[in-house]
């Protein structure tokens, strides 16, 4: 028997899916963020010596790597920025005061992280792609937490992490599904 959170997960999914095949997420901008960290764990990682002035990272906006126009499909989420682990975050949450599911994600721009500096979650590491960029994907088996972590260049990096519902095991199928969303708002890698 699926949960209720788990059928609102897999709603999300099924709509933020449906995004990406009408192509809802091709040309506008916006701010995106989580209020509380799903899983610290998630946003911790091993710092690099790089210089992140020098990173191509240090010149992004998280919040402006998606817009409520492309999540409105799937409900009103609301961006909050904040620095953390290391990082300049963007959390989107679906307010459940608003009528929402209380859904939340977050796009992390990391500036003196690589995608080698991941640490595992529990869940192991593994290569993948996201629209051709290199990306590595890890997560949090016991809650099914997901990252999926896209290269910018050697020093930086853009993390979508979405928190999962223990039992469900779809926050990586959400998380691919944001990180395509993301990924043609990026620079190119050098």
């Amino acid at each position: 028997m699926v949960s209720k959170t788990g059928m609102r997960s897999l709603a999300a999914v099924a709509a933020l899916l449906s995004l990406v095949v009408s192509g809802c997420a091709a040309k506008k901008q916006g701010y995106a963020e989580p209020e509380t960290s799903p899983s610290s764990s998630l946003d911790e990682t091993h710092t690099s010596s790089s210089n992140p002035s020098s990173s191509i990272g240090s010149s992004i906006d998280p919040c402006e790597l998606l817009s409520a126009e492309d999540l409105a499909e799937v409900g009103d989420f609301k961006p909050t920025y904040k620095e953390q682990g290391g990082a300049r975050a963007c959390h989107w949450q679906n307010s459940v005061k608003d009528g929402g599911d209380g859904f939340v994600f977050a796009v992390s721009v990391r500036d003196s992280q690589s995608i080698e500096t991941v640490n595992d979650e529990g869940g192991g590491i593994r290569e993948d792609e996201v629209n051709e960029r290199p990306s590595v994907v890890t997560g949090d088996p016991k809650f099914d937490d997901c990252a999926i972590v896209m290269k910018l260049d050697d020093m930086s990096r853009v993390d979508v992490t979405v928190p999962g519902d223990p039992g469900s095991d779809n926050s990586c199928e959400v998380a691919k599904v944001i990180a395509g969303m993301v990924e043609p708002r990026l620079p190119d890698i050098p």
